[in-house]
This record gives C-alpha cells, sequence and structure tokens, in this order.
C-alpha cells in the first residue's frame, strides 16, 4: 500500500495540483477563453442543456478553441472513430465519384480515409468555419496535392450549383441550431451534382441538437438510398459500441 492511500490528506493534495496543472496547462495552450471553456465543459457535465447554452452557444467559437493538438490526440487515440471513419469512405468509394465535398473536414481525418478508399485521382475539398482545425487538416494533409481546403460556413456555401459529385457531412448538422441545420441542408443539395451522403447522431446531447436526416429526404420526396444505423462491429475498441451504433444514422441520397 502506497503513502498515498494510506494518507487522504497526501492524496486530496496530489489531486489539487493535477487540477492547478492542468488549468496551467490549458491557459498556456489557448489562454483564458480556452481556460474557461474547458472548466465550463467540466463543470457543467450534469447539466447538458444548460452546457449547450453557456458553452455551445457559438458553435464555431467552440471548435476554434476545440480545434487544437489535443483534441486531434483525443481523437486519434479512439480506435472507433478511425474505423467508423474507414466504414464512411469505403461506402463513399462505391459511389465512384470523381469529385467530393465534405463540409465540415475538421483536422481531416475523414478526408484522409476517404483519399485512401478513392485513389489519387478524385478531388477531394474540405471546408470548415474553425481555422485552427484547418491549420491541422493543412499539416495533416500536405502531401495530397489532389485536396483542396476552405474555409467557410456549411450554410453559406462558396460554390456554384452542382460543383461537385458527392457531398459529405459527418457529425456536422448535428452541432446546428435548427434554422443553420435547414439552411446547411439545402446548401448540401445544391452544390452536389449525384450524392448526398452524411453520418449524423440522432440523439441530444450537450452539444448535439440530434436530427433525423433520413426523414428530411423523405419529406421532399428525395432519393433515399439507404439509411441506417453504421453496424455496431464497426465501432469495436468502443467503450459503447452498441450505444454509438443505436444512436448513428448513415443516409446516402441519390439526386440525379
Amino acid at each position: 500500500m502506497s503513502q498515498q492511500d494510506t494518507n487522504p490528506g497526501l492524496h486530496l493534495r496530489h489531486s489539487q495540483q493535477s487540477r492547478l496543472q492542468k488549468a496551467v496547462n490549458a491557459y498556456k495552450q489557448g489562454g483564458a477563453r480556452y481556460l474557461w471553456h474547458k472548466s465550463m465543459r467540466r463543470s457543467l457535465e450534469q447539466w447538458p442543456a444548460l452546457k449547450r447554452r453557456i458553452v455551445y452557444a457559438d458553435p464555431r467559437d467552440y471548435w476554434t478553441l476545440r480545434g487544437g493538438s489535443e483534441y486531434l490526440a483525443e481523437q486519434e487515440g479512439q480506435p472507433a472513430r478511425t474505423a467508423r471513419s474507414r466504414w464512411l469512405a469505403s461506402r463513399i468509394a462505391a459511389c465512384k465519384p470523381r469529385s467530393i465535398l465534405e463540409v465540415g473536414c475538421g483536422y481531416g481525418k475523414q478526408i484522409a480515409s476517404i483519399r485512401t478508399a478513392v485513389g489519387t485521382d478524385v478531388q477531394i475539398t474540405g471546408l470548415d468555419f474553425s481555422p485552427s482545425q484547418l491549420a491541422l487538416a493543412q499539416e495533416h494533409l500536405k502531401s495530397d496535392s489532389n485536396v483542396f481546403l476552405i474555409q467557410g460556413s456549411g450554410d453559406r456555401l462558396p460554390f456554384p450549383d452542382q460543383s461537385f459529385d458527392l457531398v459529405l457531412t459527418s457529425a456536422v448538422i448535428l452541432h446546428n441550431p435548427p434554422e443553420i441545420a435547414e439552411a446547411m441542408r439545402r446548401e448540401l443539395l445544391r452544390v452536389a451534382r449525384h450524392w448526398c451522403v452524411h453520418n449524423e447522431d440522432t440523439d441530444t446531447t450537450y452539444n448535439r441538437f440530434g436530427y433525423d436526416t433520413a426523414a428530411w429526404y423523405q419529406q421532399r420526396g428525395l432519393n433515399l438510398v439507404e439509411a441506417a444505423p453504421i453496424p455496431p462491429e464497426v465501432f469495436v475498441g468502443s467503450d459503447d459500441a452498441a450505444g454509438e451504433s443505436a444512436r448513428s444514422q448513415f443516409c446516402l441520397v441519390r439526386l440525379r
């Protein structure tokens, strides 16, 4: 038995020092705003609706603050996220697009998986509103000369009608309030030539609004080729593979 186990006061001091060091590290990483943001994420765990209003009031601000090396390490450290990314890439490759737009590309994880699945000839464009996420994507994808990264908003896409064979979102629409989510879906339809593909969870949390994307397309009479949860075996390695599968929704829509 260690000294710390037999001395509650010593354990408390270690915990306090650990919390203090984490606070110092957060301040060094992103300044006072990042420290506040991170502390609110921790302290409001039990009140997701309040957390969404306070921490996630501005999704652009949230993802700019989250979009750093810590977030990248967190995501890359989850094997289930990588398995999901590869599964999505294989479904996209089956559509045989010659050009792809990912709206909300983040640091480029999904684009890298898509590139492996479709080969080097397919042009891929990534758009994100977070400069910190795009900075990581530039580094992550710098060896790929057929990837183009653009800062912009999904509800006002800077592209002409039918610019891309396939348009993709992965856990992006769900982070936006209803009026922005509606504008994003319409913009995705506008710039897509043949396919819209979505991975969007349906549950509501502190930073997710939870939408039924498949129902949105069905209500408009569009050709919904597939709408189903991502299979649980894709999430092997997750602490909650069945739960991740149950709240996921994969949608594949053929336009023309």
